[in-house]
């Protein structure tokens, strides 16, 4: 079905569309663009680390699961976030979207760090979970790249997206003094 759509505003795009219009047309490509590797990642990766699981019975510690748990629900608000973008092309919504990739990254980074600790502590649960633990949250920081590539479109359009988030080297040297 993703490719259908696709190819239909593909075709869409090259008959005498207004500029309005064939911007419409790119951005559901690209919303669909998106979708199709978060889906990806939710069958080959994130159901395959639930049947490890599943399968060899193992449980996240209380802290882990409510960690992971976190992330989780941030990333359904930011998908939720994505579809209204879609719809109403709100460039507040598409910096708000955007912005939260720090906050993912910094969830990621602290129930690692967390993880971590929970492992030099010697906590059993947290030690036959690992690998699925660290996993299921760079899959999720993943699908919420994707999530977020949603709203450059509209960022880029309004001049508001920046080129990267790399420092130059003269924000570099002026910090360094």
């Amino acid at each position: 079905m993703n490719s259908a759509v696709k190819l239909y505003l593909a075709r869409l795009n090259s008959s005498a569309l207004d500029e309005a219009d064939e911007q419409r047309s790119n951005e559901i490509i690209g919303y669909a663009t998106n979708l199709e590797p978060i889906g990806d990642i939710v069958d080959r990766n994130l159901r395959d680390l639930v049947d490890k699981k599943i399968r060899n019975q193992l449980s996240f510690s209380a802290e882990g699961a409510a960690e992971i748990e976190e992330l989780y629900r941030v990333t359904l608000e930011n998908l939720r976030l994505a579809q209204s973008i879609l719809v109403t092309g709100d460039l507040q919504l598409a910096r708000q979207l955007v912005e939260s990739k720090v906050e993912i990254r910094n969830l990621e980074e602290r129930s690692a760090a967390n993880h971590m600790a929970r492992l030099r502590d010697g906590m059993i649960d947290s030690l036959q979970t690992c690998s699925l633990h660290l996993d299921i949250l760079r899959d999720l920081k993943r699908i919420n790249a994707h999530i977020a590539a949603i709203a450059y479109p509209i960022l880029k359009r309004q001049g508001a997206l920046r080129e990267s988030r790399v420092m130059t080297g003269r924000q570099i040297a002026a910090i360094s003094t």
